[in-house]
């Protein structure tokens, strides 16, 4: 492997992922950061993420310096093309590739579930938006998600028609003529508990522990690190075996994020996996991941240069809680807290002008708290004080609402999952 101290890193991000980035800087020589702005009539703003981080190199051209690194990092999905590209041309790169599919093509993702003996659920696949509207108006109770371009709408819950009906025609307005060439994925809704493997993998096999979390919507995650493949919970061990064969076909070493609902039928476990990340996994796991993995840098360099280097874990438990701003979605946004809470900020889509930090315009969520321990109600009460000193127009940090993920874990450990 290249001295990791004196390595020069570049990485190719999308502007969520600009604190990983910067955690590699403790360890290596440079890291310079890139995030794609090319437009017909660029606005300025996404040129300027990660500019002034503590450090870290902003540059405007990624190709200029792909010679010139001894890793290339690719955090993100939606570049599998360049991921694959650079492999091909035997550099030094750490990213998805070209198993990002089974996020990409939720579709092809269920099928390959199939195949490979997971529990799957009632999912159709749903072609154009006028089987779309027949397919809502006479089922309840099911997801529907979109390929791909999520910025047309994110994975929603559909309850009944009303409750969807303005949802249905403002996407149905912004497809335009292109509304009935569009695929939707509708998956029944599955009842039982919501956790989530959150690993490493190096061409399907498990790249040391693994971290297993429950996750609020808006509120929060909550991590435990299991040291023995043994003691991952069956269900997602066997979610992961589900998903290997695949990894292992296309050489995948990298990060990856499963959630699935299990529930016990006929004595057994199930996990119905719901949602998969072949990625880093936002804001929250990947947020605890590159501080709770001791040898974080070793570890992204070797999955570039091929050398593998297992994780060493420094605790048993991660907590992450979200702040997100309204404001952030049109305006910037200046984001305060105490010089001593630096390390435990990830902020995303965010720059550094003097000593202060902004969020970016484009995006609501802004970044996340972290803390550590060994014991979970420590590491939950230390996040809810550290969310209390984020400050920021319209910052909504949800400190202090960890309850129904606490409860969910409580059902979890009813149902024989230890956690």
């Amino acid at each position: 492997m290249v001295n990791v101290s004196r390595a020069k890193v570049l990485c190719y991000d999308l502007g969520l992922f600009t604190e990983q980035c910067l955690r590699l800087l403790r360890d290596v020589a440079s890291v310079k950061y890139f995030v794609p702005h090319i437009d017909a009539f660029p606005e300025p703003f996404k040129s300027k993420i990660g500019e002034g981080l503590d450090g870290m190199e902003r540059v405007e051209w990624f190709w200029d310096h792909v010679d010139g690194a001894d890793l290339i990092f690719v955090p993100d999905t939606m570049c599998n093309d360049i991921v694959e590209f650079l492999r091909k041309h035997d550099y030094p790169v750490a990213g998805v590739g070209r198993a990002e599919f089974m996020e990409l093509d939720r579709w092809k993702g269920r099928t390959i579930q199939r195949e490979n003996g997971l529990p799957v659920q009632e999912t159709y696949n749903v072609k154009g938006i006028t089987e779309l509207e027949k397919f809502l108006r006479e089922n309840k109770d099911f997801y529907i998600k979109i390929n791909m371009f999520r910025g047309l709408e994110e994975s929603f819950h559909h309850v009944d028609w009303k409750q969807t009906e303005d949802t249905f025609y403002n996407m149905a307005h912004k497809m335009g003529p292109y509304r009935e060439d569009i695929n939707f994925i509708c998956e029944e809704g599955v009842e039982g508990i919501e956790p989530g493997i959150d690993a490493l993998v190096w061409d399907g096999e498990l790249l040391g522990p693994a971290m297993v979390g429950f996750e609020g919507k808006g509120v929060g995650i909550i991590e435990r690190v299991y040291d023995k493949k043994e003691d991952i919970p069956e269900p997602l061990l066997w979610l992961h075996e589900g998903l290997a064969p695949e990894f292992k076909r296309h050489k995948t070493r990298f990060f990856y994020s499963a959630e699935c609902r299990v529930i016990r039928k006929n004595g057994v476990l199930l996990p119905f996996l719901i949602d998969i990340t072949n990625r880093l996994a936002a804001p929250g796991t990947s947020a605890i991941q590159c501080e709770i993995i001791k040898n974080y840098t070793e570890v992204v360099m070797g999955m570039g240069t091929g050398e593998k280097v297992e994780p060493v874990y420094t605790h048993k438990y991660g907590v992450a809680l979200p702040f997100d701003s309204t404001e952030a979605k049109c305006n910037w946004v200046n984001i305060s807290f105490p010089p001593e809470l630096r390390r435990w900020v990830k902020l995303r889509m965010a720059v550094r002008k003097g000593k202060d930090y902004y969020a970016v315009p484009g995006f609501e969520s802004c970044g996340c708290v972290i803390a550590l321990d060994n014991n979970m109600e420590r590491a939950v009460d230390m996040v809810n004080e550290r969310g209390k000193e984020i400050k920021g127009k319209r910052i909504d940090t949800a400190s202090g609402e960890f309850n129904t993920i606490l409860d969910n874990i409580k059902k979890a450990k009813g149902m024989g999952i230890k956690f």
